[in-house]
């Protein structure tokens, strides 16, 4: 038995592949697309390649050839901080755990993110960038322009731009390079710069979007490398200001802290080269440490320790060091373990570091570098006995230890204080192993040798060099030096390690300032007022360092002493949203960046505070919980972190207050409400605030009122937001604990489906006709498990329509829906419909067409490999989709090799008739024919032609429709290339159809290819670019 068989036109065949298209890479904001962008280059109104959709990888089937970019850890779904699990701020990974992917061309950068659903309201989208290669506080890569959080803001670890996809508003990016406070954005308007469609994949049998955004390369500053972090925002805002719903990449659960689940992020990263743009690499191996100091010498020990970033990544890891950038030597370790490496020589200077490999992963992060250094133990200044005109004499240590002495006079410029070097064998004697003489021993008598001027005595002992110290020379007094005095230079700031300058105020424009780091000179610069800048610096916790000031005229003044500090990030007070803590509370709860480490929280203003409640440990998700006495109003309080050796600086304060009562909010809403209402429990005076989902969304002044009304901007709402108001008054906190009312919304209109049952044979489709319509809706016709069966439509007014299935491949009873969404996060409302799909028939349909002539339809038909079949039903339909049967023709029943049949329906036609096949078996088993349109003479068939042909700017199509209805253009260059594709409606007779972007088409020729959706009449036509 063989099944029935089509001999099928390419033009039909191009018509299946049409209208079995899939849903799956749809755009549906804008709807349908907003023609030829970068995101959608050809115009189709599918994100992907054709209008096929997707099929079975919704990436690599992509019209813009986005790349994959790793997740640090992985990426779980409901893993959200604010917002519904699986909704339109989740992101969600596809099977190979990726969600969040890139592109770059030579004039812009794309991003995608995957997203579990779509709402009408306004959310932000947010790509934080690292252009430098610099995050965080942590050497070797530490940014100056760390910003540490505060208050209930996360900081700015160390990015330098930001690209927000602001749904409602527009595509912003911010330069947010040293502050946690965007200003004004550059825009891009959402229409062109952004897309949302619809994804392959399905969370919770519900489909995924693709969120797609892109800016130009010179909005973030051209770049030749860059590092990412994603977010979603619950509100259109930078994720530096908004509230954090979704970072890409880690459990959000187990991050609370949000600069440091960014710097893990990141720093995770390989970075992203965008100079050779191609697939990006896995993630980075965390780094190791090298521990300890390294002496100059041979057979010398290198030793460190390495761990895996979490349980998740690979046990053990693959060490190599390197001396001055080569290659020493390389050795395993397990995760939580020391390693070691011999290197056979080091010389002073050295610098090494070392990085680690686990598999399935990059080595790009490095440890600290170590300097080896033969001074590990640096000698003993000279004590200065005398100094003069005649000359300078102290004590130093023996002579027999190799200890020379150097004496430099200091230059009246910037220059190095070692440039001007002024002893010399002559010059410079020991009258003892433990005593030296700069000229004159004694400093008295004779000649005066030494300059008036400030001079530096060093110890040296090879290449090891002293701390200085300083005599100023202005008379020939021989007593012994005083001590410098103390001038009025302070710092502006805590010096911290990731701190490359040291600013600071109290110079004398004119000076000439000298920065000695642990006693070696650092820098010098000319003051021209009284705050300067040292740049250019590296430094380390524990360095201690002077600013000497040298004015003209008079004796070298010092600063006091200072001290790089350790640097912990402080923790974070977790408060209200006008920054309170609420009186009564018994507890004080925060995040920190340090899991593991030691907060203790102060009542009082920082640092003279009185320790209340014990110190708690930071949990291993970043969060801490103190508990105190019941809270005050008017009391204030921070918290100080311990961890690592090193003590941070106090956290941002939070006052005590008590809260004003909470108001109430009246009624019910839905997502198309435009204004809030409520009571208050009392007279009231203050503000009332409106939140959603926990973000600001309005607020009312108010004045002796007992009720209140906020007007919310359209689209604002959204089914399933939380609505909550709060109240604050002058004194008081925002209250606190207010009640809360859910958002209600109004589906589509439930569509009116014919047929709402099918009987057809395999490889035939069903066409549904759709009404009672809500305008702005999408109706899709899909199974329960969200597999769809036709093209999806937008429709833009409530005016009836078809919707045509592709062909069934298999037998069988399929349940389906056909459905209109609004996209707005509203459920969907849906009718059932079904189709039964009877199995092959044992004939094969060679041929079957027709006539009208003398007022007569002649039907013929042509079959072969005839066995056990019954007869023929001949169906009629005015409108192809409703058929009656007309006639019974039985089988010839011969043995010939084909079997030719003919029929012949009487009646005048005034308009197009549509007939069919059913073909019945001896079991009752029956399939259709294709359905065959018969059109009296006086009507015309559908005709094309070009206006103008060749054309030079903009080309118009002039197209007879024989009747209303839709027709589907493909246009096609030269080499076989779709270069146009649209569906249209037409009206019966004539038709001027304008292709805009034809004046954007290269010269040569095209192949225009206009089909009648409903017809599949065919009409073709070739035409010329000059």
């Amino acid at each position: 038995m063989k099944p029935i068989r089509y001999w099928l036109t390419p033009v039909f065949a191009l018509l299946c592949a049409t209208i079995a298209a899939q849903s799956p890479g749809l755009i549906v904001r804008p709807p349908g697309g907003a023609g030829v962008t970068a995101l959608n280059p050809n115009g189709d109104g599918y994100s992907s390649a054709t209008t096929a959709g997707f099929v079975t990888n919704d990436i690599t089937e992509s019209e813009v050839p986005f790349r994959v970019v790793p997740p640090a850890l992985s990426e779980p779904v409901g893993d959200l901080l604010t917002g519904p699990s699986g909704g339109f701020t989740d992101i969600v990974p596809r099977v190979d755990g990726i969600g969040f992917y890139m592109y770059k061309d030579a004039t812009n950068i794309y991003f995608r993110l995957r997203v579990g659903g779509i709402v009408s309201g306004s959310k932000g989208y947010s790509v934080l960038i690292d252009t430098d290669g610099k995050m965080g506080t942590a050497q070797p890569n530490a940014d100056p322009n760390y910003v540490a959080p505060s208050g209930t803001g996360p900081g700015n670890p160390g990015f330098e731009y930001e690209v927000v996809f602001r749904s409602n508003f527009d595509v912003s990016v911010y330069n947010i390079d040293g502050t946690a406070t965007p200003g004004t954005p550059q825009s891009f308007t959402l229409n062109t710069y952004s897309q949302i469609s619809v994804a392959l994949t399905t969370d919770g049998s519900n489909p995924d979007y693709f969120y797609d955004w892109y800016v130009p390369l010179s909005a973030i500053g051209n770049p030749s490398s860059i590092r990412l972090a994603c977010t979603t925002v619950a509100s259109p805002n930078s994720a530096l200001q908004g509230t954090r719903s979704d970072i890409y990449g880690i459990d959000d659960a187990a991050y609370t802290n949000t600069s440091a689940a960014w710097q893990l992020v990141v720093n995770a990263q390989p970075v992203i080269d965008l100079t050779n743009f191609g697939a990006l690499a896995p993630v980075c191996t965390n780094a190791p440490a090298i521990t300890g100091s390294i002496a100059a010498g041979t057979s010398v020990s290198v030793e460190g320790t390495w761990s895996r970033l979490d349980n998740t990544k690979p046990s053990s890891a693959v060490i190599s060091l390197y001396k001055n950038g080569v290659l020493v030597n390389t050795t395993s370790v397990a995760t939580g373990a020391t390693w070691s490496i011999i290197v056979p020589t080091v010389a002073n200077g050295d610098v090494f570091y070392a990085k680690a490999l686990s598999a399935g992963e990059t080595s790009c992060l490095q440890s600290n570098n170590i300097t080896a250094s033969a001074c590990l133990t640096l000698p003993t200044p000279p004590t200065l006995t005398c100094g003069s005109l005649k000359g300078i004499s102290g004590t130093m240590p023996s002579t027999l230890l190799g200890n020379t002495i150097k004496v430099y006079q200091l230059p009246t410029t910037a220059a190095s204080p070692t440039s001007n070097l002024v002893s010399t064998v002559s010059n410079l004697t020991y009258p003892t192993v433990t005593s030296f003489a700069y000229y004159t021993n004694g400093c008295s008598g004779g000649t005066n040798y030494v300059a008036t001027g400030e001079y530096m005595i060093v110890t040296q002992n090879g290449s090891c060099v002293s701390t200085p110290v300083f005599v100023c020379i202005n008379s020939g007094s021989s007593g012994t030096p005083p001590a410098l005095a103390t001038n009025a230079i302070a710092l502006s700031q805590t010096v911290y390690p990731y701190h490359t300058s040291i600013n600071g105020t109290g110079a004398t424009s004119g000076q000439i300032l000298r920065l000695f780091i642990n006693g070696i000179h650092a820098a010098s610069i000319s003051a021209t007022g009284s705050a300067f800048t040292f740049t250019g610096l590296s430094l380390k916790a524990g360095d201690q360092f002077r600013i000497y000031a040298q004015t003209p005229g008079s004796c070298l003044t010092q600063s006091a002493q200072f001290t790089v500090s350790c640097f912990v990030q402080p923790p974070v007070i977790s408060v209200n949203a006008t920054g309170n803590l609420l009186t009564g509370a018994v507890n004080i709860a925060g995040t920190a960046g340090t899991p593991g480490a030691i907060v203790q929280v102060y009542k009082g203003t920082a640092p003279s505070g009185t320790a209340v409640g014990s110190a708690v440990t930071v949990a291993s998700n970043g969060s801490w919980l103190a508990l105190v006495p019941a809270l005050l109003s008017g009391e204030s309080y921070y918290a100080v972190l311990t961890g690592g050796g090193c003590t941070s600086a106090a956290s941002a304060p939070a006052a005590v207050l008590s809260p004003a009562a909470c108001p109430a909010v009246s009624g019910t809403y839905t997502d198309a409400s435009g204004t809030v209402t409520g009571t208050l429990p009392a007279s009231f005076t203050g503000t009332v605030r409106l939140y959603l989902d926990g973000v600001l969304i309005g607020s009312q002044s108010v004045s002796s009122a007992t009720s209140w009304s906020i007007t919310v901007p359209a689209g604002t709402l959204y089914y399933g937001g939380i609505l909550k108001a709060t109240a604050q008054a002058a004194g008081t906190a925002e209250s606190n604990g207010c009640g809360t009312v859910t958002v209600n919304c109004t589906s589509p209109l439930q569509p009116t489906v014919s047929p709402a049952s099918s009987i057809i044979s395999v490889g035939q489709s069903v066409t549904f006709s759709v009404s009672n319509i809500s305008p702005l809706s999408w109706y899709a016709v899909s199974d329960n498990s969200g597999k769809t069966y036709a093209t999806s439509q937008y429709r833009l007014n409530n005016t009836g329509f078809s919707m045509t299935t592709g062909a069934f491949s298999n037998a069988g009873t399929y349940n389906l829906k056909i459905t209109a969404d609004a996209l707005t996060g509203c459920p969907a409302s849906a009718r059932s419909v079904s189709v039964e799909v009877k199995g092959t028939l044992p004939l094969t349909l060679l041929s079957f067409s027709g006539n009208y002539a003398g007022n007569l339809v002649n039907l013929f038909w042509t079959t072969t490999e005839e066995k056990d079949v019954s007869h023929f039903e001949i169906e009629r339909s005015e409108d192809g989709t409703r058929f009656t049967n007309i006639a019974t023709v039985p089988v010839q029943n011969t043995t010939a090799a084909e079997h030719h049949y003919s029929y012949v329906v009487n009646g005048t036609l005034q308009t197009a008739a549509y007939f069919r096949l059913r073909m019945v078996d001896i079991d009752g088993k029956y399939e259709y024919s294709r359905v065959l349109m018969v059109k009296p003479e006086a009507q015309k068939s559908a005709a094309l032609k070009a206006l103008p042909n060749p054309f030079v700017q903009q080309l118009y199509l002039q197209y007879h429709s024989p009747q209303a209805g839709r027709i589907n253009i493909r246009i096609l260059n030269a080499g076989g290339v779709l270069v146009y594709q649209r569906l249209l409606p037409v009206m019966t007779g004539e038709n001027l159809l304008p292709i805009k972007e034809s004046s954007a088409w290269a010269p040569g020729h095209y192949f225009i290819r206009i089909q009648d959706e409903r017809t599949a009449e065919t009409v073709q036509l070739k035409v010329t670019r000059q």
